[in-house]
Order: structure tokens, then sequence, then C-alpha cells
């Protein structure tokens, strides 16, 4: 971080005190947050306002915090008359954390490393510089523990994956019959549910995901339950079985346990669950890109920040209220998730509803899909935790489905639309019958993002989907002028899928990209819009770095990306012909 950016804090100091009424710490610290916040940023940290620290109540002005959520440090802004020795003795006589402590006046600040105490004067540059560099580098030797366990564990991944690859293949070739009966009749599950292409490869990259991160999920919540009840896992378990237990399954699987011990050590720290949340969540981003890269590109693994999700819902509850008079926790208004990757909209809706709605809600009229296995799993586990969090009992959440939702055109209305092609008796196929055979009112979340490869070489194409892509010609491409449309982009193909299968009286709240508002391949998306909805609003956060130079990087989005991310709510009052 250079001393030009201390000298915009000097600036920005300058201005608010300038224009301020008061000096206090409410109004002057957000110059030096900005500042702090900077430098986090340089190391991939991220400065929280306002938590509330665990196992307490007290709460820091900033929290230094990494993906994982673990805690690096604590910054308290004081009044510029404020005793900061003063303060300092009272945060020690209430056993405020002083493992990596900064506080700061405007005038002075003083950094306390364990039993290291370095005090500066604010005015000075390069004091200012070392203290801040030294407060976001500073480690706990648990973090440090966990990245090596992390990293060792990266390292022997392939080798681990390799040898239960081996041990799959012997399966067939010795015969195995009773793997071969649970691996057939899984496959045809995945055929139905996910591509009726998909290869018996792709169904034993599934089992060793299952098998790699099944400790994972135990270690984390405690609490076995919430994955071993869920109907695919225990297909999976069932493969598993046979032959994959006991002395075979801990000498394979003995290079790992530094790193479950240690997921299992920072997981034990969190006592509140939307930290295990947010924990597992880096956890699977960390593994699965690991494990699969071009898989995680495919699938568009980016989370949606609370902030936008919390938004999006507050939003279609006042839309709702509006054009229908109801709201998201009333009868009949059924809501789905398509793309619910690890479950944020759903468990920030959990959390959202009022708790007498929430049972029938979340038995009833609360639906979600999910096309890969491991965010699968987590958004099972997401969300039926937050409901017993909440309501104190544990209920399986039987609406939720594995399944490609582009390819589940059963609850499609349109003329001339196939009939649903689900026919095997599996739980998981059952859920997708009962979620087709609803009449769905709000179709909201964030889907994938990703439509081609950057290079042909890449081999990540993303598959055909033949009767949502007929129906992008059929409308999108027919109503375009653009010489060269191309709209088979992900989130195109999602917007296709959400108009036909919302209600004539419904709403999609969807966060993409933004190109759909200027692009000229999307011309005929536009009309389309125009056509078949009653209102239109569209935030754009302005956030594309090709359009816009100035904004170069990933710091000016909220998903931390390049590309231009803009909301869209979509209304439709039955009233258009």
């Amino acid at each position: 971080m250079s001393i030009a950016r201390i000298n915009q804090y000097y600036k920005d100091l300058e201005r608010i005190k300038s224009r301020a009424t008061t000096q206090n710490e409410l109004a002057i610290k957000s110059a030096f947050k900005n500042l702090l916040n900077d430098y986090c940023r340089t190391k991939d940290l991220e400065l929280i306002e306002e938590q509330t620290i665990i196992g307490s109540a007290k709460r820091p002005d900033g929290v230094v915090v990494d993906a994982f959520k673990f805690r690096y440090g604590y910054w308290e802004a004081k009044d510029a008359s404020d005793d900061i020795e003063k303060e300092i003795i009272e945060k020690q006589r209430i056993n405020y954390p002083m493992f990596n402590f900064l506080i700061e006046n405007s005038l002075q600040a003083v950094l306390i490393q364990g039993e290291s105490k370095e005090k500066i004067d604010i005015t000075d540059k390069q004091a200012l510089h070392q203290v801040i560099s030294k407060f976001i580098a500073y480690e706990r030797i648990e973090i440090k523990e966990f990245k090596q366990a992390i990293t060792q564990f990266q390292i022997d991944l392939p080798q681990i994956i390799e040898v239960l690859r081996e041990m799959i293949a012997k399966q067939n070739e010795n015969k195995n019959t009773e793997f071969a009966k649970a691996r057939t009749d899984f496959f045809a599950i995945c055929q139905e549910a996910i591509n009726p292409n998909i290869s018996l490869a792709d169904i034993d990259e599934m089992l060793i995901q299952h098998i790699l991160t099944e400790d994972i999920f135990k270690a984390v919540f405690d609490d076995e339950v919430f994955h071993e009840e869920n109907n695919i896992a225990k297909a999976l378990k069932k493969i598993e079985k046979t032959f994959f237990s006991g002395d075979v399954k801990r000498q394979t699987l003995a290079a790992s346990r530094p790193y479950y011990a240690q997921i299992k050590a920072r997981a034990t720290e969190m006592q509140d669950y939307t930290q295990k949340q947010e924990f597992l969540k880096g956890i699977y981003e960390n593994f699965y890109k690991a494990y699969n890269p071009k898989a995680a590109d495919t699938l568009g693994i980016i989370y949606t920040p609370k902030e936008i999700v919390n938004f999006m819902l507050e939003s279609t509850d006042y839309l709702l209220e509006k054009h229908f008079g109801k709201t998201l926790s009333d009868k009949n208004v059924h809501i789905l998730d398509p793309a619910t990757g690890t479950g944020t909209f759903i468990t920030d809706l959990l959390n959202f509803l009022p708790k007498q709605d929430l049972e029938y809600k979340y038995k009833n009229e609360i639906h979600a899909n999910e096309v890969a296995i491991l965010p699968y799993y987590i958004a099972n586990l997401n969300i039926e935790y937050t409901y017993k969090n909440r309501m104190k009992e544990y209920v399986e959440f039987k609406n939720l489905c594995w399944v490609d939702t582009l390819d589940s055109t059963g609850g499609l209305a349109y003329s001339g639309k196939q009939n649903d092609a689900f026919g095997v008796t599996a739980e998981n196929t059952q859920r997708i019958k009962n979620q087709n055979e609803q009449k769905i009112s709000v179709i909201i979340g964030n889907p994938p993002y990703n439509a081609n490869q950057q290079n042909e070489n890449d081999n990540n194409k993303n598959r055909t989907y033949r009767e949502i892509d007929q129906r992008i010609k059929d409308t999108y491409i027919k109503e375009s002028t653009a010489q060269k449309t191309k709209v088979y982009d992900m989130y195109a193909r999602f917007y296709r899928w959400a108009m036909d299968r919302v209600a004539e009286k419904g709403i999609i709240a969807f966060v993409t990209n933004r190109s759909f508002i200027d692009s000229k391949t999307f011309d005929g998306f536009r009309k389309i819009i125009e056509r078949d909805f009653d209102e239109c609003i569209i935030i754009d956060t302005k956030s594309d770095v090709r359009a816009n130079p100035k904004i170069s990087g990933t710091k000016n989005n909220v998903f931390g990306i390049q590309t231009g991310v803009a909301l869209m709510f979509l209304v439709k009052t039955g009233k258009k012909p």
C-alpha cells in the first residue's frame, strides 16, 4: 500500500472535520475505516463493522476477517479528546481480546499484539504505514496451522483422487455385484434428474466428491443427521459401503486427517451458526476449485452477498404487496430458487419470514434446485439447520431438488411444451414432480453467469438444452434485429425458463450479468420483456470493467469479479393478453 493512500486519508479526515459539527468518533471514524479496509484487501481480508465478539456482548468498531470468517484482529475508534491509554486499560479490564488490537483517535494510534505494544503519532506517515501493515499481517498460530493443512491437502488431493478412481475401477474388474447394482440405480436417478447424457464416469466423480467431503460436513456441524438423512447422500453412501469402509477407508484417507481435524477445530470455535455457514462456503469453494477448477467455472460458483440477497427479498416482498396485496409469507405464494448454490437465498428467506408463518411455508411453499452435488449437500445442511436454529426442531426440507433446472421443463407453460420426462420412483424424482405441479409465484436467485469458455482449447463448453434453447430461438432471437445473435448465456437460459415457469401473476427477481441492458444481441430479449411483463425494474451496479476502464480490477464489484452485474425485477400482473 502506497503512502499516497495515507495522504488521501489525511485529506478525507481534514474534509470531514471541517464539515462535521462534532469531532466524536461517529463523525470521523469513516476515514480511518476506509484506509484500513484498503490495506486489508491487499491481503484478501475484509474489515467488517460492528461484529459481536463470540461469547460476549462486545462489539468492536471493526473486525478483520478472511474468506473463512477467521478473525485476524480488532479495531476501535475513539474521539480525539479520549485518553487512549485509559481506554486500553478499560478494554483489558473487561477481557477484550488483545492478541491483535488497534485503537486510534485520529491523533494517535496504539497497536497491541500480545505482550507487544507500539504507540505512534498518526501524522507520521511511515509510522502509520508500518503499524497498519503489522496489524493486517498478524496471524494467530491456529490460522497458520489451518492454512498449512489446506495447502498440504491440495498437494495430497490428486493422489487421493487417483487412488479412489483405481479402487472404483477394480470394483468393475472384480465384478462386485453389490457395487454394480447400487451404482446402476443411482445412475438412473442421475439420468432423470441431471442429464440424460450423463456417464458412469460422472457418477464415479460424484462418489469421490461425496467420500472426500462427508467428514467435512460432520466436522463443521458436529451432527450427522443433516447429511446422512438426505436422500441423495443416502444413495451415494449405499454405493460407498459396498467397497469403501473400515480399514480401507481409514488408510486411504489417512493423509487428509489433519485437514479434517483443522476444520473441526476451527468450526468448534464458531458458536454462531451464520459463521458456520460462511465457513462452510469458504471450505467448499476452496475444495471444489482445487478438485475441479473447470467445473467450478462452468457452474458459476459465485456467491451472492447477504446485502444483495436481503435487498432482493425485501424488494420482492414490496412488489408482491404493491401489485397483488400479498407478501412472501402469505399462503399460496410459492417461492423457488432455481439455482440455489449453497442455499443463501433460502436461508435468508427463512430468517426473513415471520416465525408464525415459517413452518407452513417451509413444508409447503418454499422450493429450491441445485445441479452440482457438493453445493446441493451444503444447501441441504444450511437450509435444514437454519430452520432448526430458528424453530428449535429438526424438520427435513423435502422441497430441495437435485436437478438441472433447465432440463426440468414439466412445469413450464407455453404452447407445444413436452410432457414431463421424469418417470422413476426415487424420492428425488418425486420431489421434482411435486415442484412441477405447483404454481410458482416468485422465482428468485443468482443463476450461473458462464457463457462460453475463454479459449476453444479449454474443453469447458456448456452443454446445450434443446427445449430451452429452442424457446430462445423462437422468442429472443426471432425478435432480434442483430446480425449475429447469440443469447445462449446461462443466465439468459434461466431467464427464458423463469419467464415460462412463473405464474400468470408473479415476479422474477434475478441478479445476473448486466449485458442484457444494452447489448445489441439482447434487443429481442428486451422486446419480450416489454411484451410479456407489466413492470420491469433494473438496478445496474455500473461495474463492467470493459465498459469503464477507470474501475479496473475487482474491488468495485460486489462479487469481486470484472463482469458487470445488474439486478432485475420482472412483474407479471395477468392483465396482458
